[in-house]
């Protein structure tokens, strides 16, 4: 099976980057929204529930920067970005699956 992201246990180098889309494709605009991470393994509950940083609010661009010891256990994860529009409303990206992450038993 192929991962959308693919990373080493304890590795927290590389944000994971994506670009929040509509359903006709185009950037949403997520000015003066907030958007949350969230990460679980298969078939559990949540382990990462957190901020994600805005990169570009008009063209949609968010980062989640992993932080020491959310990748420590190895497995095979389901994630999520969740805006909170100025509204209250909510909307979960991608809204037709999850981003798959694998993290990797490393050697050391």
């Amino acid at each position: 099976m192929s991962y959308d992201i693919t990373i080493k246990r304890g590795d927290t180098r590389h944000a994971i980057k994506a670009v929040l889309k509509d359903a006709s494709g185009a950037p949403v605009d997520l000015t003066g929204c907030s958007v949350n991470f969230h990460m679980a393994p298969l078939n559990r509950p949540a382990v990462i529930s957190r901020a994600a940083h805005i990169q570009d609010a008009v063209t949609g661009g968010v980062w989640f920067v992993w932080a020491s010891g959310e990748t420590d256990t190895a497995g095979i994860y389901r994630a999520e970005f969740e805006v909170v529009y100025r509204d209250g409303r909510r909307e979960t990206f991608p809204n037709d699956g999850y981003i798959s992450i694998q993290i990797l038993d490393d050697l050391g």
